[in-house]
């Protein structure tokens, strides 16, 4: 069970032991709840009667850990910071004997701050250390992360602050390590891991509508580094929360499912109406309807994180546009230039795009592409992503600005 289903359905009921639960009357739920867009249900806040742990941890890493993992010899490289060693608490699978739920080893959401903007600003922009290490363990110490939140039941509004710069992460580090092999970077994990974040953070969104206060009046008292004065050059550090942003995400990072356009359908009318979001959902519009050159048009009109979402969704649409053309423009005498396909389907270049045709078994002569339906290979597996260089140079995709932007920041042409 992930953190997300977990903390859905256990939010907002106290801890159970076998007799309580025998004892529980299960009429005495209302029948007629309304429930979130995302989750089974749940309040924000926690009920009065509801037993909750609090952390005192007050360091990123256990002190408990700390000794083990030092006695092992189990302090990662990323974990010694100028000779000195900053544990990060590390993920550990949930079992019957462990101790999750000892307070001594949880930290409060104040140190989970800490702990996110220490992994994101001082370690994962660290450039001595392979960028798929990197990932690795930032990934594995957000985990963490997650598991201590959810033992805690934090408040949604705490849960959506701490998940924001994870979901950026993931899809950030995803389109860096699209051409990496399957032995260094799974995709698919990294996918799981990213949609568990976006669902996670959409059902607090929506179970925070039911309160009368305005989500970005929440979000403003929650900023990462509280403590920090209102200066200028230190509120660049600041986390912030950008609901349009991981609205659209949900939508781009899902365009082979419907369920998020029905979402964007049943929004409030003041974040439906946002600019990103709107370009979002025209996209996945116009990928259902099966025009594929729109998509690939709409690359250039993104902000950095929406476009290196729907660059890793981009080999998919390029297979299906090529396997429409073979039997639209199947025939024996006439052939496609591949600069036309290269700007129809936004291919790096012409070798590129030869390369691909090549992989689903049409054949390229003389900067041409002759189309026949017998010949597209149907059962050979989707090429792998690659980066776009040339699309890149226009992207401002430096790690700062990757985790600090906001969507207003960019003038989209929906």
């Amino acid at each position: 069970m992930s953190y997300f289903e977990f903390y859905t359905k256990n939010i907002s009921q106290p801890i159970e032991t076998k007799s309580t639960a025998i004892a529980k009357d299960v009429n005495s739920a209302p029948k007629n709840k309304p429930r979130s867009k995302i989750s089974n249900g749940f309040k924000s806040e926690a009920s009065k009667d509801t037993e909750i742990i609090k952390g005192t941890c007050l360091s990123m890493c256990p002190e408990d850990e700390v000794k083990m993992r030092e006695k092992a010899k189990m302090v990662h490289v990323l974990e010694v910071i100028d000779g000195k060693k900053v544990l990060v608490k590390c993920y550990s699978r949930s079992a019957a004997d462990s101790m999750v739920a000892v307070p001594r080893l949880l930290r409060p959401y104040r140190v989970l701050q800490d702990t996110v903007r220490h992994l994101l600003l001082k370690i994962a922009q660290k450039e001595d250390t392979n960028i798929a290490v990197i990932y690795d363990f930032v990934s594995d110490r957000f985990r963490a992360v997650r598991q201590d939140m959810t033992v805690q039941r934090l408040l949604a509004k705490e849960c959506m602050t701490l998940l924001e710069p994870m979901i950026r992460f993931h899809v950030y580090f995803g389109y860096k390590l699209c051409e990496y092999p399957i032995a260094a970077y799974d995709p698919v994990l990294n996918k799981k891991l990213l949609l568990e974040c976006l669902k996670w953070f959409l059902s607090c969104s929506d179970s925070m509508d039911q309160f009368p206060k305005d989500l970005t009046t929440e979000m403003e008292q929650l900023k990462l580094n509280s403590n920090v004065a209102n200066n200028k050059s230190q509120m660049e550090n600041f986390f912030k929360c950008d609901h349009q942003l991981v609205e659209s995400l949900y939508i781009l990072c899902n365009l082979d499912d419907v369920h998020p356009m029905y979402r964007y359908l049943n929004l409030a009318n003041n974040l439906k109406s946002h600019t990103a979001l709107k370009l979002a959902y025209k996209i996945a519009a116009a990928n259902w309807r099966g025009n594929f050159v729109q998509v690939c048009k709409q690359l250039d009109n993104l902000c950095p994180l929406t476009y290196c979402a729907l660059c890793l969704y981009l080999p998919t649409v390029q297979r299906q546009a090529l396997q429409v053309i073979s039997t639209a423009y199947s025939s024996k005498q006439l052939s496609v230039p591949l600069s036309a396909l290269r700007t129809w389907l936004r291919f790096d270049s012409d070798a590129t795009a030869a390369s691909v045709c090549a992989h689903y078994g049409l054949v390229a002569n003389e900067g041409a592409v002759r189309f026949t339906k017998g010949n597209f290979k149907a059962d050979v597996a989707t090429h792998q992503p690659t980066r776009l260089l040339l699309a890149d140079q226009k992207m401002d995709l430096s790690h700062k600005h990757m985790f600090t932007y906001q969507t207003e920041d960019y003038a989209y042409s929906a």
